[in-house]
Protein backbone atom coordinates (compact mmCIF):
# COMPACT_ATOMS: atom_id res chain seq x y z
CA UNK A 1 0.00 0.00 0.00
CA UNK A 2 1.37 3.52 -0.72
CA UNK A 3 2.70 5.55 2.11
CA UNK A 4 1.74 9.72 1.30
CA UNK A 5 4.69 12.26 3.04
CA UNK A 6 3.73 15.95 2.88
CA UNK A 7 6.49 18.40 3.02
CA UNK A 8 5.62 21.88 2.78
CA UNK A 9 8.08 25.04 2.48
CA UNK A 10 11.58 24.59 3.41
CA UNK A 11 10.99 21.18 3.72
CA UNK A 12 12.99 18.61 1.74
CA UNK A 13 12.48 14.18 1.68
CA UNK A 14 15.11 12.60 3.58
CA UNK A 15 15.31 10.15 1.04
CA UNK A 16 14.12 8.73 -2.80
CA UNK A 17 13.36 5.85 -4.34
CA UNK A 18 13.30 5.76 -7.83
CA UNK A 19 9.45 4.99 -9.46
CA UNK A 20 7.75 6.56 -6.35
CA UNK A 21 5.99 10.12 -7.76
CA UNK A 22 5.34 13.75 -6.44
CA UNK A 23 1.97 15.43 -6.72
CA UNK A 24 2.46 19.47 -6.00
CA UNK A 25 0.46 22.17 -5.98
CA UNK A 26 1.89 25.19 -7.93
CA UNK A 27 1.39 29.27 -7.98
CA UNK A 28 1.41 29.79 -11.88
CA UNK A 29 -1.57 30.55 -13.97
CA UNK A 30 -1.25 27.67 -15.97
CA UNK A 31 -1.58 25.73 -12.83
CA UNK A 32 -4.36 27.50 -11.59
CA UNK A 33 -6.10 26.64 -14.81
CA UNK A 34 -5.94 23.09 -14.77
CA UNK A 35 -6.88 23.26 -10.72
CA UNK A 36 -10.03 25.39 -11.82
CA UNK A 37 -10.82 22.91 -14.71
CA UNK A 38 -10.22 19.57 -11.78
CA UNK A 39 -12.88 21.64 -9.70
CA UNK A 40 -15.98 20.56 -12.32
CA UNK A 41 -15.54 17.43 -11.79
CA UNK A 42 -13.90 17.12 -8.33
CA UNK A 43 -16.83 18.13 -5.97
CA UNK A 44 -18.36 17.38 -2.70
CA UNK A 45 -15.71 14.73 -0.70
CA UNK A 46 -13.57 14.53 -3.77
CA UNK A 47 -12.90 18.13 -4.11
CA UNK A 48 -9.55 18.22 -1.88
CA UNK A 49 -8.28 16.17 -5.01
CA UNK A 50 -8.33 19.14 -7.50
CA UNK A 51 -6.00 20.99 -5.18
CA UNK A 52 -3.00 19.42 -7.04
CA UNK A 53 -1.58 20.66 -9.96
CA UNK A 54 1.61 18.82 -11.32
CA UNK A 55 3.01 15.38 -10.99
CA UNK A 56 6.67 13.98 -11.60
CA UNK A 57 8.25 10.90 -11.27
CA UNK A 58 11.31 10.08 -9.33
CA UNK A 59 14.00 8.66 -11.40
CA UNK A 60 17.57 9.15 -8.91
CA UNK A 61 18.09 8.62 -5.09
CA UNK A 62 18.94 11.99 -4.87
CA UNK A 63 15.27 13.26 -6.39
CA UNK A 64 15.97 13.88 -9.53
CA UNK A 65 13.02 13.78 -11.22
CA UNK A 66 11.27 13.21 -14.68
CA UNK A 67 8.65 15.83 -15.48
CA UNK A 68 6.42 17.29 -18.31
CA UNK A 69 6.25 20.60 -18.35
CA UNK A 70 5.54 23.57 -21.16
CA UNK A 71 9.37 23.27 -22.68
CA UNK A 72 9.03 19.38 -22.71
CA UNK A 73 10.09 16.67 -20.62
CA UNK A 74 13.31 16.84 -18.60
CA UNK A 75 15.05 16.17 -15.69
CA UNK A 76 14.68 18.19 -12.73
CA UNK A 77 16.38 18.58 -8.75
CA UNK A 78 13.32 17.95 -6.39
CA UNK A 79 15.12 21.03 -4.74
CA UNK A 80 12.69 22.97 -7.45
CA UNK A 81 10.02 22.44 -5.27
CA UNK A 82 11.69 23.34 -1.78
CA UNK A 83 9.50 26.51 -1.97
CA UNK A 84 5.82 24.54 -2.52
CA UNK A 85 4.44 22.13 -1.01
CA UNK A 86 4.79 18.59 -2.42
CA UNK A 87 3.36 14.75 -1.31
CA UNK A 88 5.53 12.01 -1.87
CA UNK A 89 3.90 9.35 -2.98
CA UNK A 90 5.93 6.21 -1.76
CA UNK A 91 4.97 2.98 -3.60
CA UNK A 92 5.53 0.36 -1.03
CA UNK A 93 5.53 -3.40 -2.26
CA UNK A 94 3.05 -2.79 -4.51
CA UNK A 95 5.96 -1.77 -7.12
CA UNK A 96 8.40 -4.54 -6.94
CA UNK A 97 12.10 -3.47 -7.93
CA UNK A 98 11.73 -4.82 -11.27
CA UNK A 99 8.77 -2.78 -11.71
CA UNK A 100 10.54 0.25 -10.28
CA UNK A 101 13.13 0.03 -13.22
CA UNK A 102 10.99 0.20 -16.11
CA UNK A 103 9.00 2.68 -14.69
CA UNK A 104 12.28 4.67 -14.34
CA UNK A 105 13.14 3.47 -17.47
CA UNK A 106 9.95 4.62 -19.34
CA UNK A 107 10.59 8.17 -17.56
CA UNK A 108 14.25 8.45 -18.94
CA UNK A 109 12.95 7.33 -22.37
CA UNK A 110 10.73 10.64 -22.14
CA UNK A 111 13.19 13.54 -21.44
CA UNK A 112 13.46 15.59 -24.76
CA UNK A 113 9.81 15.06 -25.68
CA UNK A 114 7.89 17.84 -26.22
CA UNK A 115 4.62 18.70 -23.46
CA UNK A 116 1.51 16.88 -25.13
CA UNK A 117 -0.32 20.59 -25.93
CA UNK A 118 -3.38 18.78 -27.49
CA UNK A 119 -3.40 15.96 -25.13
CA UNK A 120 -3.62 19.27 -22.39
CA UNK A 121 -6.57 20.27 -24.81
CA UNK A 122 -7.95 17.01 -24.73
CA UNK A 123 -8.08 16.41 -21.15
CA UNK A 124 -9.44 19.48 -20.19
CA UNK A 125 -12.21 19.02 -22.88
CA UNK A 126 -13.05 15.79 -20.79
CA UNK A 127 -13.09 17.52 -17.77
CA UNK A 128 -15.40 20.53 -18.73
CA UNK A 129 -18.12 19.06 -20.84
CA UNK A 130 -17.44 15.15 -19.96
CA UNK A 131 -16.01 14.43 -24.12
CA UNK A 132 -13.49 11.79 -23.93
CA UNK A 133 -11.43 13.38 -26.51
CA UNK A 134 -8.18 11.30 -27.09
CA UNK A 135 -5.43 13.85 -28.92
CA UNK A 136 -2.38 11.81 -28.26
CA UNK A 137 0.48 12.45 -30.24
CA UNK A 138 3.49 9.78 -30.01
CA UNK A 139 6.17 11.88 -28.43
CA UNK A 140 3.83 14.21 -26.56
CA UNK A 141 3.63 14.39 -22.90
CA UNK A 142 1.63 15.90 -20.11
CA UNK A 143 2.48 15.70 -16.51
CA UNK A 144 -0.36 12.85 -15.39
CA UNK A 145 -0.09 10.97 -18.08
CA UNK A 146 3.88 10.57 -17.90
CA UNK A 147 3.53 9.53 -14.65
CA UNK A 148 0.52 7.02 -15.29
CA UNK A 149 2.45 5.97 -18.30
CA UNK A 150 5.61 4.91 -16.15
CA UNK A 151 3.69 3.43 -13.38
CA UNK A 152 2.26 1.42 -16.39
CA UNK A 153 5.17 0.05 -17.59
CA UNK A 154 5.78 -1.08 -13.73
CA UNK A 155 2.86 -3.09 -13.64
CA UNK A 156 0.32 -0.64 -11.77
CA UNK A 157 -2.87 1.92 -12.93
CA UNK A 158 -3.61 -0.74 -15.87
CA UNK A 159 -6.92 0.67 -14.98
CA UNK A 160 -6.30 4.42 -15.75
CA UNK A 161 -6.42 5.64 -19.49
CA UNK A 162 -3.11 8.30 -18.96
CA UNK A 163 -5.12 10.61 -22.31
CA UNK A 164 -7.57 11.50 -19.64
CA UNK A 165 -5.73 11.55 -16.61
CA UNK A 166 -4.98 14.42 -14.52
CA UNK A 167 -3.29 15.40 -11.25
CA UNK A 168 -6.21 15.09 -9.38
CA UNK A 169 -7.07 11.84 -10.83
CA UNK A 170 -3.76 10.73 -9.23
CA UNK A 171 -4.84 12.49 -5.74
CA UNK A 172 -7.94 10.17 -6.04
CA UNK A 173 -6.47 7.35 -6.68
CA UNK A 174 -3.48 7.31 -3.86
CA UNK A 175 -5.60 9.67 -1.79
CA UNK A 176 -3.33 12.57 -1.40
CA UNK A 177 -5.30 15.22 0.65
CA UNK A 178 -3.62 18.55 0.75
Amino acid sequence: MANVERFGPGADAPEFDPGDFILTHRHRLFAGLIRLAQKRRFEGPDAPFAHWSHSAVIVGLDGTLVEAESMGVRRSPISRYRDDEYHLVRLGAELDPDGRSRTVAYAERQVGQAFGYLDMLGAGLHLLFGWPLRWVRRNHEICSSLVVKALQAGGLLRDLDPALTLPADLAKKFDVRP
